[in-house]
């Protein structure tokens, strides 16, 4: 990120995240009783047809969805999806998108303990993060999908899911910007919300870069980048919000901020003022392929291409896990 001079001169509570956690926490034990009581009378009527042969078209999911019978409807998705990997790895299976027509699959073996124990803890978590139809914040479909992600691969902690995601929310709409739009940036920058990413000169959840100009030393980091990596995901919200104070995303009386002024802040905000949508942006340094016109990085970024190059990136990223397990045996 390259913030120009002159735009640098522009100008929860600890009681409620305690009773969230303990919410949660009590969640988890509720949770954890029914899955146990569903797990065990499925696998107890299942034991029977635990050995199958593959057939063409067979995937992991729906042989999942197979052994577990009638008992199916009892599982959310993301259940249904651990026990397809646990059968994968319990199988010696080593790329869960690849089962071929005769291979013989045990699906008893799913370790009863071990599943039991992930899905234990992982069904508060999925809860926590489904969409409340009934508030402000339901269209947020990204949001929630990229903060399930960052939860099941370790870089959001459970216990600070919900400080996050209203931190995210606060952020949104300060700043005049949507929520999912977030989402769709820090996939790019970041994976989804990693606090530890980093390319040797940028770091952390939006890339906060070395430099005397840039989004490092505009939020007290000038010299010391890298010690970004040490903070959590909220602690760098926080430095999101200082670096959008400085940036401006949006002014505010101005309508919400579109999502390549968005990736524009964060990337190069001099640039903003270029709003044709296939002019040549001047963006320094080399860019990931999928935001150049065409994905080819011979070609020019523009804002066309960086909104494309978002949101493939997004539905590549959000849709890895469930193309894997979903793949038709050949």
């Amino acid at each position: 990120m390259i913030i120009n001079q002159s735009l640098t001169d522009q100008t929860q509570a600890a009681g409620k995240t305690v009773s969230t956690r303990g919410r949660a926490e009590a969640g988890a034990t509720e949770s954890g009783a029914a899955f146990k009581n569903a797990w065990t009378e499925a696998t107890n009527s299942r034991q029977s047809e635990a050995v199958v042969n593959v057939k063409r078209g067979d995937t992991l999911i729906g042989l999942t969805k197979q052994f577990l019978g009638a008992n199916a409807e009892k599982f959310s998705a993301s259940e249904i999806h651990a026990m397809a990997k646990d059968i994968a790895r319990s199988n010696g299976i080593s790329n869960p998108n690849k089962i071929f027509s005769g291979q013989q699959l045990n699906l008893g073996t799913l370790a009863q303990a071990n599943t039991l124990n992930m899905l234990k803890t992982r069904q508060p978590l999925v809860e926590n993060v489904q969409i409340n139809p009934n508030t402000k914040n339901a269209n947020s479909v990204l949001l929630e999908q990229t903060l399930s992600r960052a939860v099941s691969k370790g870089y959001v902690d459970p216990s600070e899911l919900s400080q996050i995601r209203q931190k995210i929310l606060s952020l949104a709409e300060k700043h005049q910007f949507v929520p999912d739009d977030f989402a769709t940036m820090s996939l790019m920058e970041s994976d989804g919300l990693n606090p530890k990413a980093s390319n040797g000169n940028c770091h952390g959840i939006i890339q906060f870069c070395d430099g005397t100009n840039r989004g490092a030393a505009s939020v007290g980091f000038k010299g010391n980048a890298k010690d970004i990596l040490q903070l959590s995901v909220s602690e760098q919200l926080d430095l999101v919000n200082n670096y959008f104070d400085k940036t401006k995303v949006k002014e505010k009386g101005h309508g919400t901020a579109s999502l390549d002024d968005l990736y524009l802040t964060i990337l190069s905000p001099a640039v903003r003022g270029e709003k044709r949508a296939h002019a040549p942006l001047p963006i320094a340094g080399k860019q990931a392929n999928v935001l150049y016109e065409g994905r080819d990085p011979n070609n020019a970024i523009t804002r066309h291409s960086i909104l494309n190059g978002l949101r493939h990136n997004a539905r590549q990223r959000l849709s890895t896990t469930v193309s894997a397990l979903s793949a038709s045996a050949e």
